[in-house]
């Protein structure tokens, strides 16, 4: 395959053959093949805490919930129904989910540009270290980016043809994207800039397709403005605390680095900077082109936004993912532009590839080595198993009526990991402090017995020792994955006599 050759006009080419296949069914084996993979893989990983608290979540049917909406937790119940409470069936739709997404990119790339560079695309989304692990875990990035790629699909559809159909539907995957990350909701922003933008869309600003697009997107998005309702609008206290605003906003210039810097090593360092080249030279070189209005559109408010917040605080380099699916198409058709003009170019794409591919095979090859706890980027899926083992042991010697975690993170583990699946309480924390404060609490009486979970050092907090009359730690313990340390625990044991 001639990674250089590429169109230089407007029309997407189809039907080339690639190593004698169809571009298309190339991409379809290897999805299929790598989601084979996935499926295998995922058993060998520990949950990661928020994995759990999500799965914790699934066992409490809501309209939402207080830190997410409610996708990820009714997509985990599915997974576990069919599967039961194991890592299997809560990753068992993460791993398709990343395999819808790569059809919805290929697809995408394929009508903007052709079938080879949405080959291209779907390779380059491969050896992307963020998707590798975003593929296997089920948090709500994999819905979030495949609703959003979805969204960004159906959006082309929508101006391409004008129809109602099309504009009714794409609200929809708009507003479930939301009830997953509520940064799908950025995406009418990135419809509404490129109706400003390109002139001959510009009539459907304010028409009755946008309309029905808001409408589509009200109806699906419903749950979670209810519950904000019923539930005097927690959603705006999380979102706030995300932010990192607490008072004023400011410019904290290391901060904004430590962001950036881990938006590039996600990414992978080459991949990210070709992105960024790629939006800045397709909107120099080509910005008055539809499609590429349409393709940066649906990556800039994402960036800018975000870029805007990492300047006053740290934010998580997760946060853009939904924002690279057109970020990959713009990175694979600048750079074959830009070979086919200067073969020298080449040898810069193939090493990009080459270290980003490095990347995410040692990513995926770290459980099965032993690296140092401080170089172990999946530190927080390790030990959990051994973790559970010592809390077991511990209820066997204590025999407790309550199980009580310092945060949501022990609390979450110790439900999924003990065999019975035991409801674990937090220590005691204001109303909207974490979901488990709009469950039912515990109640302290004589006789009540508990085991207290707490991570690290801390002590035992004042508001336990009020309630409980007698308190020993029973265990002070380094949960080890393949014999090595992994984090450290205390466990006391608290009772009323």
């Amino acid at each position: 395959m001639n990674f250089a050759t590429v169109p230089t006009t407007a029309t997407p080419t189809k039907n080339t053959l690639v190593w004698g296949m169809r571009p298309a069914h190339l991409a379809l084996l290897a999805v299929v093949l790598v989601t084979f993979f996935r499926l295998w893989y995922v058993r060998y990983v520990d949950l990661v805490p928020d994995e759990a608290y999500f799965w914790v979540w699934s066992k409490h049917f809501a309209l939402s919930y207080r830190d997410k909406g409610p996708l990820v937790a009714w997509t985990i119940a599915v997974g576990t129904h069919l599967f039961g409470d194991t890592v299997f069936g809560v990753r068992f739709f993460a791993v398709l989910l990343s395999a819808g997404t790569a059809f919805q990119l290929f697809r995408l790339a394929e009508r903007l540009y052709g079938d080879r560079t949405a080959l291209w695309c779907v390779g380059v989304a491969g050896i992307i270290p963020m998707f590798g692990v975003g593929s296997i875990l089920m948090t709500i990035d994999p819905l979030s980016v495949f609703f959003w790629a979805w969204g960004a699909n159906l959006s082309w559809s929508a101006f391409e043809t004008g129809k109602m159909r099309y504009w009714v539907l794409l609200g929809l995957p708009i507003g479930v994207g939301f009830l997953a990350k509520f940064i799908n909701a950025v995406q009418l922003v990135g419809v509404a800039l490129f109706l400003c933008w390109s002139k001959p869309h510009r009539h459907f600003l304010f028409s009755r397709q946008s309309l029905a697009t808001l409408c589509a997107f009200g109806v699906s998005s419903f749950p979670v403005f209810w519950w904000n309702v019923e539930t005097g609008w927690l959603h705006v206290e999380a979102l706030h605390e995300r932010s990192g605003i607490q008072h004023s906003f400011g410019i904290h210039p290391w901060q904004f680095l430590q962001y950036l810097g881990g938006i590039f090593a996600v990414v992978s360092p080459p991949i990210m900077a070709g992105m960024l080249v790629a939006a800045i030279g397709l909107w120099r070189l080509e910005g008055d082109q539809a499609r590429v209005k349409h393709l940066l559109s649906q990556f800039l408010p994402v960036q800018v936004m975000y870029l805007i917040l990492g300047l006053n605080s740290k934010g998580e380099p997760n946060w853009i993912a939904p924002s690279l699916i057109t970020g990959i198409v713009m990175l694979v058709v600048f750079w074959r532009q830009l070979m086919a003009r200067n073969p020298t170019w080449r040898w810069v794409a193939w090493s990009a590839m080459g270290l980003s591919l490095v990347g995410t095979v040692a990513l995926h090859a770290i459980i099965f080595l032993r690296l140092p706890l401080k170089y172990d980027p999946l530190r927080r899926a390790e030990g959990w198993v051994d973790f559970a083992q010592h809390v077991q042991k511990a209820r066997q010697q204590t025999n407790p009526d309550l199980l009580i975690g310092n945060d949501r993170v022990p609390a979450s583990m110790m439900q999924f990991y003990l065999p019975d699946h035991p409801f674990a309480f937090v220590q005691p924390e204001p109303y909207g402090a974490s979901q488990f404060t709009l469950w039912p609490g515990y109640t302290v009486g004589h006789g009540t017995r508990a085991l207290f979970v707490i991570v690290g050092k801390a002590q035992l907090p004042q508001e336990l020792k009020n309630e409980f009359k007698h308190s020993q730690l029973v265990d002070d313990f380094w949960s080890e994955q393949n014999g090595r340390p992994t984090t450290h625990f205390h466990i006391y044991f608290l009772w009323n006599s």
